[in-house]
C-alpha cells in the first residue's frame, strides 16, 4: 500500500538527526548532550521523537549499553551523507555572504605545514586581510577523508594516495636523496654498492610520515630489505643524528640546504633510479575552485618553486 503524501513528504528534523549522530558517536546520552550543549533529557526526547516519526526503534538499550538496531544502522549510513551535505551547504553559503569575511579551509601534510604554509599565510594575509584561513593537518589519506565530508576546500601535500573520487593537480616536484655525514665511510664514494645497503642504518623523521612511506616503496622497487630503519620523531633530530655520523638520512636537498652548503652532510647515490616526490593539490572531482582558492594555491606554488631555486643555487656553488 502506498504511503499518504503527508507521511511520505515529511522532512526529518535536523535537530533530531544531530542528536542521533552524536549518540551513535558516543553511545552515551550524557556525552551526546555535552557535545550538543543540551540537557540529557533533551537528547532523550529528540531520539524518542525521531523513533516515533520513523515508526521503528533505532537504538537498543540494555542497562547502560546502547547499540544500533538494524534500522538504526541503515539510518546511520544515511545521516552521515545528510550531515555532510548540511556542512557543505553552510560552508558554501558563508563564503558567499557579504556580511561575513571569506573563509578558506585548507588541509595540509606535515611538510607543507612546516615549510610552505608559514610563508604562504604571511603573504596571503597582506592581500586578503578579511579572509579567515583554517588549517587541518594530516597525511594525505586523512585529508582525502576530510575532503569527502566537505570539511576542507582542498588538500596540499605529497602524493601518497589516489582515488577516483578526487582530482589531483601537481604543483611541484622534488627529489629525495640519501645523505651522510662528511666523515661517514660512504662520504667519498660516488656510488654505494648494493651489498653495503642491508647492514646500514637508515634514519627518517617519522615512521608514519610520507618520507617513511616513500623510502619503503624505494626499497621494495630495488628488491632490498634493510634491517635497520629508524624514525626519530622530527626532521631536525634526523639531520642532527645523521650529521653526527650515525646512519644514512633520506632528505630532499632543500631540507638540508644549510648542512649541504656547510659540508656537514654529503649526498650519495645508491642506484641509477631517481626517487621523485610529487606535491599535489587534491579536491573533490566536479567541484570548481573559487578564485580565492586559486590565489592561495598559486602562492603555494611560488613558495615551493623558491625552495627548488635555492637548491639549484647551492648545487652550483664551488666545492
Amino acid at each position: 500500500m502506498e504511503l499518504p503524501d503527508r507521511i511520505r513528504n515529511r522532512v526529518i528534523d535536523s535537530r533530531q538527526v544531530a542528536a542521533f549522530a552524536a549518540l551513535v558517536r558516543h553511545r552515551s546520552f550524557t556525552l551526546a548532550a555535552e557535545e550538543l550543549y543540551l540537557t540529557q533529557s533533551a537528547v532523550s526526547h529528540a531520539i524518542k521523537s525521531l523513533e516515533r516519526d520513523m515508526g521503528c526503534r533505532l537504538f537498543e538499550r540494555s542497562g547502560r549499553s546502547i547499540s544500533l538496531t538494524r534500522a538504526g544502522q541503515e539510518f546511520h549510513v544515511r545521516t552521515e551523507n545528510i550531515l555532510s551535505e548540511m556542512r557543505a551547504a553552510r560552508v558554501e553559503i558563508e563564503k558567499l555572504s557579504p556580511n561575513n569575511p571569506s573563509q578558506l579551509c585548507v588541509g595540509a601534510g606535515t611538510l607543507a605545514c612546516q615549510y610552505v604554509l608559514p610563508r604562504v599565510l604571511k603573504e596571503f594575509r597582506l592581500s586578503h586581510s578579511t579572509c579567515h584561513v583554517r588549517l587541518e593537518p594530516g597525511n594525505l589519506p586523512e585529508l582525502l577523508e576530510l575532503l569527502h565530508t566537505n570539511q576542507i576546500d582542498f588538500a596540499l601535500g605529497v602524493d601518497t594516495a589516489r582515488s577516483e573520487e578526487f582530482c589531483f593537480e601537481q604543483i611541484f616536484e622534488d627529489e629525495l636523496q640519501f645523505f651522510v655525514a662528511a666523515q661517514h665511510p660512504w662520504g667519498k664514494l660516488k656510488r654505494v654498492p648494493r651489498a653495503a645497503l642491508t647492514g646500514e642504518i637508515f634514519v627518517v623523521p617519522m615512521k608514519n610520515g610520507q618520507t617513511f612511506m616513500l623510502l619503503e616503496k624505494y626499497f621494495r622497487s630495488e628488491k632490498l630489505a634493510p634491517k635497520n630503519l629508524i624514525a626519530v620523531g622530527s626532521l631536525d633530530a634526523a639531520k642532527q643524528l645523521v650529521g653526527s655520523g650515525f646512519g644514512v638520512g633520506f632528505f630532499a636537498p632543500w631540507q638540508v640546504a644549510k648542512e649541504a652548503t656547510e659540508g656537514s652532510l654529503v649526498a650519495v647515490a645508491l642506484s641509477a633510479k631517481r626517487l621523485v616526490r610529487n606535491w599535489i593539490v587534491a579536491r573533490l572531482k566536479g567541484r570548481e575552485a573559487m578564485q580565492i582558492e586559486r590565489e592561495f594555491i598559486e602562492r603555494c606554488k611560488s613558495v615551493l618553486g623558491s625552495l627548488g631555486a635555492v637548491v639549484s643555487f647551492i648545487w652550483l656553488l664551488p666545492v
